[in-house]
């Protein structure tokens, strides 16, 4: 039997009352009962990975008001940071309290991205609406009715997709139009009334995300998401990109695959939001270099060899029917621009949304996804890069990995005196496997517990947890009901090795570039899939991203997605978006100076030069995931 209540009016009652802020939500609670079952029961978003063991320490909560029971042994170290701070399984309510649950401590479903941030942009559209009754034709005035209308308009063209059809359209609708006009151009006219709507799209390397937005208002309506069709060609842009090159019909193969994915989402966006692809006039992609010039059918051959010269690198515009995007006939395509071959517009786009181009401060950008790129601001300067983290990171190169759908085990910890393993899947359902925060997760504390040593090897520790797979020793994290065992193997400690360094150096060399030392950084802004689910503080223990107080570590979402989207509807948006293009400094980091050593450096567990993580380091002395900087 649950011992609180629904949401009632709680002056009549005598009971404590749990308000959660900033949400301001409000529960009654009988006098002694957990907090955490209290949230759960409720259906508050708080991570409960461990089962309220007080191991996980991922369901921290900071007591705003009031008070609850007296700290348990599990949460000493906890306090000792801050009073305030308290584990919601170790903690009682015994009188009314006001919480707040940090980011840092909400599940989030492992699933496509789709959400992201929204910067603050004044609504401009390119597209806009024209009411207008024109002047019929007479004897005295026989100007022809592409005149008529332009010059009506003051615009500058007219698509011919809407002149083929111009006469009898006007004639139809008696001369009483909407002018739907993109820039200077008049793309259609129809009768009063029908709302124009814009897309915006994220195309990732391994997934697509359509967000149809209505252009009256700039508000979304609907957002629909799947793989990237071609997938089937190749995991990554590498893969991809050699593809395109060993057969001429390739390249058509690789753009039909992507565009049917899109036109799939568009259709299924429209039929949500009760409107048609007819009104839909005007779409903005974001995405790697390689992505946007595999959708537009561009060539690729002068990208996947030194001196990897970018095919474009201005923001392009061209029509939907030139690509086969299912929209308006008359619809009007644009894209990002980009930097480099590696360094794309989905990394405009999360300049844009951060705002880091006109805040002051030392800024760390890092998009973690199929692909990893790492940006540094100081002052005017910004400076990009790429690295090959590989496939290990979204957990499909590991022996039991799999990407983030349901079933993988996403969250991870481990008791250090049992070694018993709690975890919770994507979906709530038995485990098939382990995502990319699950490897994060399971690493960290085979770390964190002595499970494995600071060089990445598994130790001799007694449990048996420890197996044998294939000759090699792993680590046994579950066995569902098939069978099927799903395991860290020594192996794949040294693939991930491999990707966090590249992660890792790529954010030292550009710092090191800048002369910025990690301590001196405002803030480390976290974009992209892999980087929206991983828990910082997994990814500071391993030595993943550079060891910083959590709140100054922000998972923003899918920066390419609301880049285009703000792209979508706002001139300023665009120009910021052009002018970042300009300023930012693309870095190849093989032709650094150092890069190799810092490469291997970066390897060991946090990193060899413990100076710079240390109080990771303290923590995994302690064998506590809990990091001294006030969280």
């Amino acid at each position: 039997m649950k011992a609180y209540l629904f949401l009632v009016d709680v002056a009549d009652f005598q009971m404590p009352v749990v308000t959660i802020q900033p949400e301001g939500k409000r529960f009654l609670a009988s006098h002694g009962t957990s907090l955490i079952d209290i949230l759960v029961g409720e259906g508050v978003n708080i991570e409960n990975v461990c089962g309220g063991r007080g191991i996980c320490k991922k369901c921290i909560i900071e007591v705003v008001k009031g008070k609850l029971s007296e700290p348990t042994a599990r949460e000493y170290e906890l306090i000792m940071v801050s009073r305030k701070l308290r584990l919601a399984c170790q903690a009682k309510v015994v009188e009314d309290v006001v919480i707040k649950i940090p980011d840092s401590s909400r599940q989030f479903k492992g699933r496509i991205l789709e959400h992201g941030y929204i910067p603050d942009f004044t609504f401009s559209p390119s597209l806009k609406i024209v009411s207008i009754r024109l002047e019929e034709p007479s004897l005295k005035d026989q100007r022809s009715d592409m005149e008529r209308l332009v010059d009506a308009l003051k615009a500058r063209s007219i698509d011919i997709m809407l002149l083929r059809k111009l006469p009898s359209r006007l004639r139809k609708l008696d001369w009483d139009i909407d002018a739907i006009i993109h820039e200077d151009e008049v793309l259609d006219v129809r009768k009063h009334s029908v709302c124009p709507y814009g897309i915006a799209v994220d195309i990732g390397t391994t997934t697509v995300v359509v967000y149809l937005v209505r252009l009256s208002d700039g508000k979304m309506v609907s957002v629909k998401s799947d793989y990237n069709g071609q997938i089937i060609y190749g995991d990554d842009v590498i893969s991809r990109m050699t593809y395109a090159v060993q057969d001429s019909e390739n390249p058509g193969k690789l753009q039909k695959a992507v565009v049917s994915t899109i036109n799939k989402l568009i259709h299924e966006a429209v039929k949500e939001a009760g409107c048609d692809f007819s009104d839909v006039y005007e779409a903005v992609f974001s995405g790697n270099t390689a992505m946007l010039s595999l959708l537009l059918g561009i060539e690729t051959i002068g990208m996947a060899s030194a001196p990897f010269a970018p095919p474009f690198r201005s923001r392009l515009k061209l029509k939907a029917r030139e690509i086969g995007i299912e929209i308006n006939d008359s619809g009007v395509v644009s894209t990002l621009p980009v930097v480099s071959s590696y360094v794309g517009g989905d990394i405009i786009s999360d300049i844009l949304v951060s705002g880091i181009h006109k805040t002051d401060g030392n800024f760390l950008l890092i998009d973690l996804g199929t692909n990893g790129e790492v940006v540094l601001k100081k002052g005017g300067d910004i400076i990009a890069t790429s690295t090959a983290a590989g496939p290990a990171l979204e957990g499909a190169g590991l022996s039991s990995g799999m990407r983030g759908m349901e079933g993988a085990i996403e969250s991870v910890s481990i008791d250090g005196k049992t070694f018993e393993v709690y975890y919770r899947t994507i979906g709530g359902v038995e485990p098939r496997g382990i995502c990319g925060s699950g490897v994060v997760d399971a690493i960290a504390w085979m770390l964190l517990t002595g499970i494995i040593d600071k060089s990445g090897r598994i130790s001799e520790v007694e449990t048996e947890r420890i197996v044998d797979v294939n000759g090699e020793k792993a680590f046994l994290i579950a066995v569902n009901s098939q069978g099927r065992r799903i395991y860290i193997t020594q192996s794949d400690i040294r693939n991930f090795q491999l990707a966090k360094a590249a992660i890792f150096s790529a954010c030292i060399v550009l710092m090191r570039i800048a002369n910025v030392h990690p301590e001196e950084l405002s803030k480390i802004y976290l974009f992209g899939a892999f980087g929206n689910y991983i828990d910082p503080r997994s990814a500071m223990i391993t030595g993943m991203i550079p060891e910083a107080p959590l709140d100054k570590i922000v998972q923003m979402g899918n920066g390419s997605g609301y880049g285009a989207y703000v792209n979508l509807i706002s001139k300023k948006a665009r120009e910021e978006a052009d002018e970042i293009a300009r300023k930012v400094k693309a870095i190849e980091l093989n032709t650094v100076d150092g890069f190799q050593q810092e490469f291997i450096s970066a390897t060991h567990f946090p990193h060899s030069r413990l100076e710079l993580f240390p109080r990771v380091s303290k923590a995994i002395e302690r064998r506590s995931p809990m990091i001294d900087y006030g969280q």
